[in-house]
């Protein structure tokens, strides 16, 4: 904000000039005293050493007292001087004590008021960063690596450091791909600036003069507004070239000030920015150069993102002679075997190649199985030249994975299992994951109950919080291993717990409460559930910052103060104040009185449970023994469950999180024995299992492994004894059943469990929801991308939902793509023509994911909500070939049983 003077001369000396003063920034009327007048102020040169005299130009317009304050964090120093209306130049002296970067000048000039006028008192405010040369806190950072270096190859990046001033020196450098930079707009790391660059002005002016009146002036107050236009988040679709960003980590500098940091370059071809940053006690500094790596000839291919069991895709390579020498160049091509390999005469075995020039080859490919593919291109000439690109392109499912479960009981001297294809026969081995345990009883399964929470693939705060929350206690377990986990060593197994701490806590709001994909409130039972998990965690020693959990605890003490409604809100009330009590910080009072007088009012188990639990925490063993009592009859005699409940339950879940609740209890309550009972009647019920289920059986199995001491097992000729466990990949189980024989005296329960693909897709239908997906060109025409698409053509992807239940439900929509296909723009259809759509009314979704593979939207719906769901996106067509297309899926998180696909089908893309 200010006066400036554009000057426009010709580069002749002697030529023509012109120039042009305006003013520029906010505009303020003059009637409103709220915001000062400007005053014009300049300093003499751009920046100063300490010890220099600065001297600050004042131009007013009205004479008037003078006061000028310098500070940044704080105020360092003030002058005073009088100023006549042509205005003054005061000078400052630079002081020692200003540090590396500078501080703000600011000046107020003071007008007394004038009755004889009319005339108001006034001030003028003007401000000027005066900036501090560093002078030595400013290292000389100097990168010579080579221009241009292949590929494959170490990059060797020498670095100097030439004023370190007989100081240990230090620095870290970084090799990253310019797209990846380009990308996402990223800066390199510039500490200089950082550290002595221009600060935020750390002082506030306040005053009276807003607050005035001025009694000559009658006029309508009016209420002034404004503000600037946020900037536009920067898009762009993802990078399809191998990326490259490799890390030294800090590296001591030799006394010379010198290193040599040294990188194993992959295969990549690329620009590569490296970027250094060095530090000794008293200085920083930075260095940044461009290093060029590419073969000399560069192949690129058009491949799919991905390809399923079936499908036909049309690879093209486009071979350009950059460095190399003209000729003929051999050409050869392998793939994985769950590629099927390349057939010979598909593709020529040797292109003349011409510097500066391209040539393009297409290859056909037919993916086989499931697993990490790939495709891997040679060419080569007499002369030695050698050129290689691997390629990754791997294999996913058809369909996403479902899960079964098949209980054995093996008979007491021994019974046998054969865990092999056989016994799988309807799940897809290839890609399968299976679990197989042997326990006492078959519904407290923890291999299998870890596993489908490690092959849960989304992860909202819910999610994320019962997949580590059994993991506090894996060692508490029957068959609690990291193995049965899908972890190698303690290590992980801590890494996984803390790293999950983090997530949840970056959905925490301000005001404490957590949101299930993003910070935010409302949510009083998922704002306990998460305190429960992270008040565990820290009983268990993992790193929780102490003011996010003072804000958690906090938020369910305020929430409490105002939610009094026990019918309506009894399960959230139960929760928070069990994790208080677990804190020490519920009121004894607030927990007697909604035992003894609004105990019949709770409508879930699982909260009179909770109350219970916490009652047992202040030593009120007869109050809790009675609600233990008071939960199980209210369990036992529901005859129907209420699915318009909003705290993520089923009855299986309410009873395994009572068990949990009893046996963590001391003493335990009696009724421990028959919350047992009904666990393992309710899991045998229970077809499919939401990860709240999951979560709170694991912590129930917690109290029930010591029944599992005596039994004898024979594995694969190899003498186990207690409970057993092990997790196998499908490929494993077919090279080597598993054959489990019971040597013990009594029979055991062995459980086989596989998170695999259906062996065949299943039809469309489900039970629950309607779900439908649709095709249409941009033009809002409907396609038939069956009957073929050609390369390069875009569609809307309308799925429409309807949910034939009508009660509170948190819904997750998945689309899995054709491999032909790509998600074109990651947005709704705003990425398309609206105008075309008319008749589109776009659900607003809680999340969505715009992934390579799949479309993911989660929906939060109230009871009674009658609208169907209707969302869309734009995908494109980009490899040729024929691929199978997946179904679309809908299901109910909570409540699984709930779910509906569309059918599995073809499609083709034709070349152009």
């Amino acid at each position: 904000m200010g006066r400036y003077r554009l000057e426009v001369e010709t580069a002749d000396a002697s030529g023509p000039a012109t120039s042009y003063e305006f003013d520029a920034g906010w505009y303020v009327s003059s009637t409103s005293t709220e915001t000062p007048d400007g005053l014009e102020i300049a300093l003499d040169k751009e920046h100063y050493a300490a010890g220099d005299t600065a001297e600050l130009k004042v131009s007013p317009r009205f004479a008037g007292e003078l006061l000028i304050t310098i500070g940044a964090e704080k105020l360092l120093k003030t002058i005073t001087a009088s100023v006549p209306e042509g205005g003054t130049t005061i000078d400052i002296p630079v002081g020692e004590d200003w540090g590396g970067a500078g501080a703000y000048v600011t000046a107020t000039l003071f007008r007394p008021g004038e009755a004889a006028e009319s005339r108001m008192p006034a001030r003028a405010i003007g401000l000027k960063w005066l900036k501090v040369d560093p002078a030595d806190k400013q290292l000389a950072v100097k990168l010579t690596p080579p221009e241009k270096i292949a590929p494959r190859s170490t990059l060797s990046i020498p670095v100097s450091v030439e004023n370190a001033g007989g100081e240990q020196a230090y620095v870290m450098v970084a090799a990253v791909d310019v797209g990846i930079l380009n990308l996402t707009r990223y800066q390199p790391p510039n500490p200089e600036n950082w550290f002595f660059g221009q600060r935020q002005l750390g002082l506030e002016m306040r005053d009276m003069y807003g607050r005035l009146i001025d009694g000559s002036l009658g006029v309508t107050g009016k209420l002034r507004t404004g503000g600037d236009g946020g900037n536009m988040a920067a898009e762009g679709s993802p990078p399809t070239e191998k990326l490259l960003a490799l890390f030294s980590g800090p590296v001591e500098l030799d006394s010379d000030g010198k290193a040599t940091i040294s990188f194993d370059v992959p295969q990549f071809n690329g620009t590569a920015r490296v970027m250094a940053v060095a530090w000794s006690k008293k200085a920083v500094g930075h260095a940044v150069t461009d290093v060029i790596i590419r073969d000399p000839v560069v192949i690129t291919a058009g491949l799919p993102r991905f390809m399923a069991p079936g499908d036909q895709a049309n690879i093209r390579f486009d071979i350009a002679n950059t460095d190399a020498p003209d000729g003929d160049y051999r050409v050869s091509l392998e793939t994985t075997d769950n590629l099927g390999g390349v057939q010979v005469g598909s593709y020529p075995e040797s292109i003349a190649l011409t510097g500066g020039k391209r040539q393009s080859i297409t290859v056909p490919l037919n993916a086989m199985a499931t697993g990490a593919g790939g495709v891997t291109i040679r060419l080569s000439n007499d002369a030695g030249l050698n050129v290689e690109q691997a390629l990754a392109l791997p294999v996913r499912p058809v369909d996403l994975p479902v899960t079964s479960r098949h209980v054995v009981n093996l008979a007491a001297n021994g019974g046998s299992l054969k865990v092999d294809g056989g016994l799988l026969s309807e799940s897809l081995l290839d890609g399968a994951f299976v679990s197989v345990g042997v326990t006492r009883s078959a519904a407290f399964d923890v291999p299998a109950l870890l596993m489908a929470l490690d092959r849960y693939p989304y992860g909202c705060t819910e999610q994320t919080t019962s997949r580590a929350l059994p993991l506090l206690y894996l060692s508490e377990m029957a068959a609690g291993t990291e193995a049965a986990a899908g972890l190698e060593s303690q290590e992980e197994l801590k890494k996984r717990v803390q790293d999950s701490i983090f997530r949840v806590l970056n959905n925490q709001s301000s005001s404490g409460s957590f949101g299930l994909w993003s910070p935010g409130s409302g949510d009083l039972w998922m704002d306990a559930y998460v305190t429960d998990f992270l008040t565990r965690a820290r009983e268990k020693g993992y790193d929780v910052p102490q003011q996010a959990m003072l804000s958690a605890l906090a938020n369910l003490q305020n929430a409490l103060g105002y939610t009094t409604d026990v019918k309506e809100r009894g399960n959230d009330i139960a929760y928070a104040l069990y994790v208080l009590a677990r804190n020490k910080k519920a009121s004894v009072g607030d927990l007697r009185y909604y035992a003894d007088t609004q105990l019949e009012n709770f409508a879930s188990p699982m909260a009179v449970a909770q109350l219970g639990a916490a009652l047992a925490l202040y030593g009120d063993q007869p109050r809790s023994e009675r609600v233990f009592d008071t939960s199980l009859q209210l369990a036992t005699s529901q005859s129907s469950f209420d699915y318009n409940r909003s705290d993520y339950g089923s009855p299986l879940r309410d009873g395994a999180a009572m068990l949990a609740l009893a046996s963590e209890t001391k003493p335990a309550p009696k009724v421990l024995p028959s919350l047992i009972t009904l666990v393992e009647f309710q899991r045998e019920k229970a077809r499919h299992l939401s990860t709240q289920d999951q979560a709170w059986m694991l912590l129930a199995a917690r109290g029930l492994q010591d029944d599992n001491g005596a039994i004898s097992l024979d594995i694969n000729d190899t003498v186990h004894q207690g409970a057993f466990s092990k997790r196998l990949n499908g490929a494993t189980l077919e090279a080597q059943p598993l054959i489990v024989t019971n040597k013990g005296q009594g029979s055991v329960d062995a459980v086989v469990t596989a998170v695999a693909p259906p062996a065949q897709s299943l039809p469309a239908g489900g039970e629950g929801f309607k779900i439908e997906r649709t095709y249409y060109t941009l033009d809002g025409e409907p396609a038939n991308v069956t009957g073929g698409v050609n390369q390069n053509e875009r569609y809307v992807v309308v799925l429409k939902i309807d949910d034939l239940q009508e009660w509170q439900s948190r819904l997750l929509v998945t689309d899995l793509l054709p491999a032909g296909f790509e998600i074109d723009n990651p947005g709704l259809v705003s990425s398309a023509n609206l105008g075309n759509f008319p008749w589109l009314e776009s659900t607003q979704a809680a999340h969505l994911e715009f992934r390579n593979d799949r479309f993911v939207a989660a929906f939060d719906r109230s009871a009674g909500t009658k609208r169907p769901i209707t969302l869309a996106y734009v995908v494109r067509a980009v490899t040729p070939g024929l691929y199978t297309h997946p179904a679309a899926t809908v299901e109910d998180m909570y409540r699984p049983q709930f779910a509906a696909r569309t059918a599995t089908g073809m499609m083709e893309v034709a070349a152009p």
